[in-house]
């Protein structure tokens, strides 16, 4: 009687001769045979540890079903260029469309920077000003964090102030030139009526009013009241090293060397003292060729030494305040940057401030960063660290109904209220009332 092999055998024999051998015999697993015959060279070659191709060829090598390496291939499996220009030009394309060059005595855009994701909460709110003042304006993102208003009807006043823009380019032209000189005499040609290579330059259409206007003023300006913001549309999502950084920044430098041979506001103050106004011309490259630039005067909006619109000391309107350690929650950016903004601070140890609402301890821990006493009243305890907080003092109440005289706080002593509730505008607007 014949034997009949096993099945165990047989399926073996079917798997280390059947069309799919390679796939189970090493070429791209964990184990070491990539084949039967001839050990695999631990090279950096595909599907080995090299910085190759996972899983793709004999070695030893993850077989994650990945067949291409990482960051040096497209989502198409094509490999990528080594080509900067390449890669500048992909990374253009994320902002869309490029906007129309300004003409002189012509409608000149407004951008605004805010939150990304808050883009169209911005576009709302402009256009709903604009149409509470009879009118309409063409209001699109585009880059994200980015908000670009046509006003061909002049509603928007120079400074507009949005609740959701952290910035605002006012009043910008647009140039296009092809190196890093000719785009910054473009710039301020522009924007001051200075630099032009037009050989008639008595045609009164080429002038424009708006940057004669700009051109005066600013020569009677003070000395070191201008300040200059190079930028680029990654900045709006506080990208590290967004693409077109390091152009952007030569432009700037060309415009103050220029700036300071015509405008004593470009050069060193004479004093420390600080200048009483302050200006400020921002650029942002659109693209290497492209550039929106805007040129004024900023307004004193506020208490504290850095209350003006625009903001002139960061950038986009962007402070800098993530800590590093761990914080009760995410609120606290909220407060710093408004402290930061306004360059306001309390005195360490000499204030008093009262948190309406504290829970969790986002805001309480701010102020006691910088030294203050803290009254914090909400309806749940704080982090436990506060509460062990000797210069924290937890009054369980409602925010709306604690009063000054609950903590023993006097008209004389010097005493700050804040607050992050959730609540309608009518109940807000009442408890400042009291307590201002």
């Amino acid at each position: 009687m014949m034997l009949l092999p096993s099945p165990l055998f047989l399926l073996s024999y079917l798997l280390a001769t059947g069309p799919n051998a390679d796939r189970t015999t090493g070429s791209g697993g964990r184990g070491r045979g990539g084949n039967l015959t001839q050990r695999p060279k631990r090279g950096r070659g595909g599907g080995g540890r090299g910085r190759g191709g996972r899983g793709a060829a004999d070695g030893y090598g993850r077989s994650s079903g990945r067949s291409l390496g990482r960051k040096r291939y497209t989502r198409e499996g094509t490999k990528k260029s080594n080509n900067s220009v390449d890669d500048l030009e992909t990374r253009q394309e994320e902002l869309s469309p490029l906007p129309p060059l300004t003409v002189p005595n012509g409608p000149r855009p407004f951008y605004f920077t805010c939150r990304h994701t808050y883009e169209h909460t911005l576009i709302d709110e402009i256009n709903r000003y604009a149409r509470r003042n009879g009118g309409e304006v063409h209001a699109m993102s585009p880059y994200p964090g980015l908000v670009r208003v046509e006003d061909n009807d002049g509603i928007l006043p120079t400074f507009y102030d949005p609740v959701y823009a952290l910035q605002s380019m006012p009043q910008s032209v647009v140039v296009t030139a092809e190196s890093i000189k000719s785009i910054s005499k473009q710039v301020i040609n522009a924007l001051l009526g200075v630099g032009s290579d037009d050989d008639d330059d008595d045609d009164e259409s080429k002038i424009d009013r708006i940057s004669q206007q700009q051109h005066n003023r600013l020569r009677s300006a003070e000395r070191g009241s201008l300040s200059i913001h190079c930028l680029v549309p990654g900045m709006c999502k506080a990208q590290t090293k967004p693409v077109m950084q390091h152009r952007s920044d030569k432009i700037g430098e060309e415009i103050a060397k220029m700036t300071k041979k015509m405008f004593p506001a470009a050069r060193k103050a004479a004093t420390e003292e600080d200048p009483s106004t302050r200006w400020l011309l921002q650029v942002m490259l659109q693209s290497p060729n492209i550039a929106v630039a805007s040129l004024v005067e900023c307004q004193k909006k506020g208490p504290g030494q850095n209350s003006y619109w625009p903001n002139y000391v960061h950038p986009l309107g962007l402070a800098k305040v993530d800590i590093v350690e761990k914080m009760p929650s995410s609120a606290y950016r909220k407060l710093m940057e408004g402290i930061e903004c306004m360059k306001i601070t309390p005195k360490p140890k000499l204030t008093t401030v009262v948190d309406l609402g504290a829970c969790p301890g986002g805001w309480t821990s701010v102020m006691r960063r910088l030294g203050c006493y803290v009254v914090a009243v909400d309806r749940s305890e704080l982090d436990p660290v506060l509460m062990r907080d000797d210069m924290v003092e937890f009054i369980k109440g409602d925010a709306f109904t604690f009063e000054p005289i609950m903590a023993g706080i006097d008209k004389e002593q010097d005493c700050w209220m804040i607050s992050d509730v959730i609540a309608y505008p009518e109940r807000c607007t009442e408890l400042l009332q009291r307590w201002c």
